[in-house]
């Protein structure tokens, strides 16, 4: 089936942290562009004389009015960097989607474990209303979400994920960042980089169902690490695409 590819106009954009934008785009798709959160779109645009594609998470749970937002680092001459940080508002690019299986997985695990480096945390961000939603009809149901960075500068929407914490005593979220002094860290920050926590989190492959999506070099160290400790690959849901 061929890709369907559709304008979006940008209509807001900020500094989400030092290094990563956050940009905020509206369809006028009609019907309304639906998707599952946890799954990302793909960016189509020319650069140089070639048609260049790259792949972006959804940040927004999916009940917005036809909004789209993701996040982007900066990365020096990536050209969808280049696109992206220099759009302005009004200004439209071209996307296909929605894509990619980094969804809730049914049936419900006993615990969700979803891992992020970096901008990898933002389809977690999706998920926030659906795991409330999950949270209130499965009091058994337990979720950690790890986010690792550099320094606490770098944490991506800290404070939505505290909030979700807070909702319910059945949420753990932790930072992981590997630049920052021990003796500086917040109850919910960690020294270390996310495989670190896998020990600390007493994993359980009969039980555990965990995500991993950011840095390919973290998703690959983690899958190994998991499948040696007898998770099997349908209990680990994994996605990786070039962003730069």
């Amino acid at each position: 089936m061929p890709q369907t590819i559709f304008p979006v106009t940008l209509e807001d954009a900020f500094m989400a942290s030092p290094g990563v934008k956050h940009f905020v785009f509206k369809s006028q798709e009609n019907p309304a562009f639906d998707y599952l959160p946890g799954q990302f779109i793909t960016i189509h645009f020319e650069h140089g004389d070639k048609v260049i594609r790259r792949s972006y998470s959804i940040a927004n749970d999916p009940q917005q009015n036809n909004r789209i937002e993701l996040a982007a680092g900066y990365v020096e001459g990536g050209p969808g960097t280049e696109l992206l940080f220099h759009l302005k508002p009004k200004e439209t690019i071209h996307i296909s989607g929605p894509y990619g299986r980094l969804i809730l997985k049914e049936p419900e695990p006993a615990r969700y474990i979803l891992v992020a480096t970096s901008t990898g945390i933002t389809p977690y961000r999706s998920m926030i209303t659906s795991l409330k939603k999950r949270l209130d009809a499965n009091p058994k149901l337990r979720v950690v979400i790890i986010e690792g960075v550099q320094k606490r500068e770098d944490i991506l929407y800290k404070e939505e994920f505290l909030a979700l914490a807070a909702y319910s005593s059945q949420v753990l979220f932790r930072a992981q960042l590997s630049r920052e002094a021990s003796d500086q860290l917040q109850p919910y920050e960690h020294k270390g980089y996310v495989q670190t926590a896998f020990k600390e989190l007493a994993l359980n492959s009969q039980e555990d169902c965990v995500y991993l999506c950011g840095n390919p070099g973290m998703i690959d160290e983690s899958f190994a690490y998991l499948t040696e400790q007898g998770f099997t690959t349908q209990q680990i849901i994994r996605e990786k695409y070039i962003s730069k």
